[in-house]
């Protein structure tokens, strides 16, 4: 497995520079150093990619590498040049320059953390070439492929994949675009972006978090970045169900967007009031364009950030709101109004979401206990890291300024336990609405405050030990500290290595393989596979094809290159739709059935992988299967089951 995935080491080397190079060269221009610039790079390259992708098409520019590589070096050209203006040679830091030891224990963490997601995906994926077997993984690779082809891959575009004009988030689209050079390498590029996003995006993020809030205090930082990889509720989740690519890219970079818009403040108001704008661009500009990144990836993560936003903003305005200095009616007047502002996008989002919510599977109490144990949704108990946040909970309530994290885990756990173990319709729209009510997205929310917490607990519980222990003195914190890492690593991998697939459960049902295995019992089985890949030696170039969409046959257009009606898993809602899909095998006796064929451009082909089912996601459609002998059908090849016809009633 792992060979497969060095000789595939290029595309990943490409979804690297792609991810972090826009963002280090905007992030230096910004003079953002050291952890900061790091960590927020992605952020910022995401962000800045994403509006670009807007941009270009409004310009008549097509997307590709070249011309972003052009746009990006262009832009940090004159950031760097603004930034001379405005700073004067000044820098931004998020702390004191580490020494070299303290260094070296953040990048020890970070190695371990990034490690042990890397082995959990690449375990779980199988081979870089693998393909998730979902419902969602038809649309986000069919759009890589309209992308490719339409030249825009903007957020006010991306629809156009299924015909339509509205607003998709397109972010995570624009990046992994420019990491698949070919149409044939769309599933590889997908895979290497989730490893990037895993190992890399989203420890550096929760590191930065840590980092600011424990104001550069090393030991933590260092154990909140081993300790990413602490929980199965994210990343690894979002790669498994859906697949939620989109959303995995928003919460990656939700930490990093956090951090940087608390450092912008604290910036701005720190400062002296001549030096405020010069003081906090830098990070505030790179808090925007993460931002930006959050929102054009997924905009319900949007609430994640301003939640955790405000409660910092919130504690840190009521610190000394007495003294007369502090003009207090300001401070309350900034209050309401950031807590005012989140709610009308709060329900803004809820509404937009529409009323089709996700239904429970859990009672109040078992979805209580999967708060305290970490095991969200039905995932494996995290008893280590439950420990640990209780260590976290402690600390919190002593520190003050650790207390809004705390209060951010309650109201996360509180989203979480509505969506799981409730369907009162207004109460579970209005909370959980932006997150359709989806007790897995709500999950993969709860690491970016469990890991900060476990980190400070872990680091109470080494300050406590070598305080006791006489032998153990403050210097060999870092000692204790790497050692805790070192347990971290070995047990992480164990863990792998005894459950190499941790399968999930869906209410009352249990996956039997991973999400990314292709056989007889997959989504797409291996024979309609192979079928759809010797689809541009069985059909002209300009055929139209029909299926059911939620077969798996909508892969066509991005495995097989060609056009298939619908390009998604979800069929059309029209009298037209129901009339092929119920009678299609039917349309050499019914004329009635090739005018609903016209309605969809008249398609030359038809796929047949079986009825359909009756669980999630899935429709059965008696009229797309059991073509044999039908008249008005052609069989043109077939690969076991699977098999494609040649549509002659309606020519």
């Amino acid at each position: 497995m792992i060979i497969d995935w060095i000789a595939h080491s290029g595309l990943l080397l490409l979804a690297l520079l792609v991810v972090f190079l826009p963002g280090l060269l905007v992030g230096l221009a910004l003079r953002l150093r050291g952890l900061m610039l790091w960590a927020s790079a992605p952020s910022i390259s995401v962000g800045l990619l994403s509006l670009l992708a807007i941009v270009f098409p409004l310009l008549g520019i097509r997307w590709a590498l070249t011309a972003v590589a052009l746009a990006v070096v262009i832009i940090a050209v004159v950031s760097l040049l603004v930034s001379f203006g405005v700073r004067h040679g000044r820098e931004i830091v998020d702390a004191p320059r580490p020494q070299a030891g303290h260094a070296l224990l953040v990048v020890v963490g970070l190695v371990v953390g990034g490690g042990l997601n890397a082995a959990r995906l690449m375990t779980y994926v199988g081979t870089p070439t693998a393909i998730s077997q979902t419902n969602d993984a038809v649309f986000h690779l069919n759009a890589l492929r309209w992308a490719a082809e339409s030249g825009t891959v903007s957020s006010l575009d991306l629809s156009g994949l299924l015909g339509g004009t509205t607003f998709y988030p397109a972010a995570w689209h624009a990046i992994t675009s420019l990491v698949a050079p070919d149409i044939e390498l769309i599933p590889v590029a997908a895979n290497m972006v989730a490893l990037v996003i895993a190992a890399a995006v989203w420890p550096l993020g929760v590191t930065l978090l840590a980092s600011v809030v424990s104001r550069g205090d090393r030991i933590v930082t260092a154990l909140a970045a081993a300790l990413s990889a602490g929980l199965m509720a994210f990343p690894q989740l979002m790669f498994e169900w859906g697949v939620l690519y989109p959303y995995a890219v928003s919460l990656a970079v939700v930490p990093a967007a956090v951090a940087l818009t608390i450092t912008a403040v604290r910036s701005w108001r720190g400062a002296r009031r001549g030096d405020r704008l010069r003081l906090a661009a830098g990070p505030g500009v790179a808090a925007l364009l993460a931002v930006a990144a959050v929102t054009l990836s997924q905009p319900s993560s949007v609430l994640a950030w301003g939640l955790l936003v405000m409660l910092w903003f919130t504690g840190s305005l009521l610190v000394g709101i007495r003294s007369p200095q502090a003009r207090p009616v300001l401070r309350w007047v900034a209050i309401a109004g950031g807590w005012a502002a989140l709610a009308i996008v709060w329900l803004i989002l809820a509404y937009l979401a529409g009323p089709v919510l996700w239904r429970s599977y859990r009672g109040v109490f078992g979805a209580v206990a999967d708060v305290l144990v970490n095991s969200h949704s039905l995932l494996p108990a995290a008893w280590g890291m439950s420990v640990l946040l209780l260590a976290g909970v402690v600390a919190a309530v002593r520190e003050r300024r650790l207390r809004w994290l705390l209060i951010g885990w309650a109201g996360f756990s509180v989203l979480y336990i509505v969506s799981v173990s409730t369907d009162l319709p207004v109460i579970k729209r209005v909370l959980t609405g932006p997150w359709y009510g989806d007790s897995f997205r709500l999950a993969a929310m709860v690491p970016i405050v469990v890991v900060p917490l476990a980190a400070f607990g872990l680091a109470m519980i080494i300050r406590i030990i070598t305080t006791a222990v006489p032998r153990l003195s403050r210097a060999r914190r870092d000692a204790v500290a790497l050692a805790s890492m070192a347990v971290i690593a070995i047990v992480g991998a164990i863990g792998i290595v005894l459950t190499p697939v941790v399968l999930l459960r869906v209410a009352d049902e249990t996956d039997e393989q991973s999400r990314y295995t292709m056989n007889a019992d997959s989504y797409l089985s291996a024979d309609e596979y192979r079928l759809l890949t010797e689809l541009p030696e069985l059909v002209p170039r300009d055929a139209l094809l029909i299926a059911n969409p939620s077969t798996g046959a909508g892969f066509a257009y991005v495995l097989g290159e060609r056009d298939i009606v619908p390009r998604t898993w979800a069929p059309p809602q029209s009298l037209a739709w129901d009339l092929i899909a119920d009678g299609l095998r039917d349309a050499g006796d019914d004329p009635a059935i090739c005018e609903a064929l016209a309605a969809y451009g008249a398609p030359d082909y038809v796929l047949d992988f079986g009825v359909g089912g009756t669980g999630p996601g899935e429709y059965l459609m008696p009229g797309m299967t059991d073509f044999e002998g039908r008249p008005g059908f052609e069989e043109v090849a077939r690969e076991g089951e699977a098999s494609l016809w040649r549509i002659t009633a309606c020519d």
